[in-house]
């Protein structure tokens, strides 16, 4: 499980040039004050060196049973904590319908219409509220001015390795946080 506000980002910048950390803010609709971390680690080879602002081209599509309101008092406004996945390359299929009209298509056996487009793609491990993901074709990544290093081969696998250690002690967290949710349940 993780905290998804993809359709509520307005606005951010991450600034990875110094090696080893990622920096930023991002603005959500319906938060007084932007999201700011502090994250330990490097982006993707794509945006590793690099600080880089995220804007919004279009409205994300929204699911016709999504609440329009919700309470986000739980989310801290600090969400320092690890990196995860953060690249600006990673391609996904588009659809110009609703959610809602792509599943009715797919259930009488056609196939909506799409295209291919590059998605931001921005995972991190935040100690306040843990595993948040961002994935949209609507949001869009402009570099901003030098890159400061490059990561190498060497470098990439052993961030891919700490990436994966991180979900992997999220997962193990939630999956202990359940067992002792179970074992309070059964007194």
């Amino acid at each position: 499980m993780a905290w998804r506000p993809t359709r509520f980002v307005t606005a951010g910048e991450l600034d990875n040039t110094t090696f080893g950390w990622t920096f930023g803010w991002l603005e959500l609709q319906g938060f007084a004050e932007p999201l700011r971390f502090k994250w330990l680690g490097n982006c993707w080879p794509d945006l590793a060196g690099w600080r880089f602002r995220i804007h919004r081209t279009e409205p994300e599509p929204v699911p016709e049973d999504e609440e329009q309101t919700k309470d986000f008092s739980y989310i801290s406004l600090d969400q320092s904590g690890h990196v995860g996945d953060i690249t600006a390359d990673q391609l996904l299929k588009h659809f110009e319908m609703s959610p809602k009209e792509v599943a009715r298509q797919l259930q009488e056996g056609q196939r909506p219409p799409f295209t291919w487009r590059k998605s931001l793609y921005l995972e991190w491990f935040s100690n306040a509220n843990g595993r948040v993901v961002i994935q949209s074709t609507c949001l869009a990544v402009e570099r901003i001015g030098q890159r400061a290093f490059e990561l190498s081969e060497q470098q990439w696998r052993e961030q891919a390795a700490q990436n994966e250690e991180q979900i992997e002690y999220f997962l193990t967290q939630l999956a202990d946080k359940l067992k002792s949710h179970d074992a309070e349940d059964d007194e």
